[in-house]
């Protein structure tokens, strides 16, 4: 009579074990805390759209002025924070978290953004920076004590990053991919993509960061070292192998072109790697790489820039650089 019940119970624990350790596809998140006010997602997927205007911004850092402000100098927000960017897309690089005190209110403007750029025809893609992905882990050596106080404390931070069920972990895990193509020509990583991961494709990429993810969030740390590959210090979230031009320029452009080619496109943009000494773009190996975190809070320096894609028909892009001065071709 025992072995019945043995069994039925084992099954049970078994079915639970599965359903925790599985990750779930992107969705929306469950109810918010008082902090999350917006909670419709959009997942992002490598599908093309109708977009004939692209702009994206790089680290962010916890700065709500400096982002306010260079979203405006994007012309993708008004003067009341909501989006004026019609069917325009943003991509945002990663690292919007660290360092500084203002992370709710800036996720919260990103959630808030995506559901006002989708009502107009638009898009807000989010790319998962290494801060993103050290916060999800358990590792904090770069939150401020201003930031513990604005989620009410260290352990309702904790709670709140968790992505099974934070608020704020949901919302991230839902929403942001490690990497993103716009209209086949153009894909966007925090860190550098190297060949190895750009022979998978961008969608595998994605779906394989999601699981390392989601087995590697504060229940798990520290960190990936278990479970992860593309989010450990090779992978696309942390590399600065194109940006440092390792091995020299000519070496750099050759792995460039060969990710490039393995991925079908024509440039690569990436984070990660501030030019707070220049607070200007970087463009390496004739615009085929780009990285755009110029240094934008104040933590680096302060300096204000945006990349801007007009398509223009034909398959033939412009791409400019755009500074509180006025706009440069790149």
């Amino acid at each position: 009579m025992l072995r019945p019940v043995f069994f039925l119970a084992l099954l049970c624990l078994l079915v639970i074990y599965f359903r925790q350790s599985s990750p779930p596809a992107n969705k929306s998140a469950s109810a918010p805390s008082k902090h999350n006010t917006i909670v419709t997602h959009y997942k992002t997927s490598s599908k093309t759209i109708k977009s004939n205007r692209i702009v994206a911004v790089g680290d962010l850092h916890s700065d709500l002025p400096q982002t306010l402000a260079v979203l405006k100098l994007a012309k993708v927000i008004d003067e009341d924070s909501n989006w004026s960017g019609g069917k325009d897309t943003l991509v945002q690089t990663g690292d919007i978290v660290d360092r500084g005190p203002d992370t709710i209110a800036i996720y919260n403007l990103f959630d808030k953004l995506r559901k006002q750029a989708h009502e107009a025809g638009g898009k807000v893609v989010n790319v998962y920076g290494n801060h993103e992905v050290m916060n999800l882990g358990g590792d904090l050596r770069y939150v401020t004590e201003e930031d513990y106080a604005s989620f009410g404390g260290r352990q309702k931070r904790k709670e709140a990053w968790d992505i099974r069920t934070g608020w704020l972990g949901q919302m991230i895990y839902s929403n942001f991919n490690i990497t993103y193509v716009h209209n086949g020509h153009t894909v966007f990583s925090h860190g550098d993509m190297e060949p190895e991961w750009a022979r998978l494709g961008v969608d595998t990429l994605n779906h394989l960061s999601r699981e390392e993810i989601w087995k590697s969030n504060y229940r798990y740390a520290p960190i990936f070292q278990e479970h992860g590959k593309i989010c450990m210090a090779i992978g696309p979230i942390w590399s600065r192998v194109h940006a440092t031009e390792e091995g020299g320029e000519e070496e750099a452009c050759k792995r460039i072109e060969e990710t490039k080619k393995a991925l079908g496109v024509n440039r690569l943009i990436s984070g990660h790697t501030p030019q707070y000494q220049t607070g200007k773009i970087l463009s390496l190996c004739n615009g085929s790489y780009m990285v755009i975190d110029v240094g934008i809070s104040k933590y680096y320096g302060g300096h204000l820039a945006a990349l801007e894609i007009i398509e223009e028909g034909e398959g033939k892009q412009s791409v400019y650089a755009l500074y509180p001065g006025g706009k440069r071709l790149l």
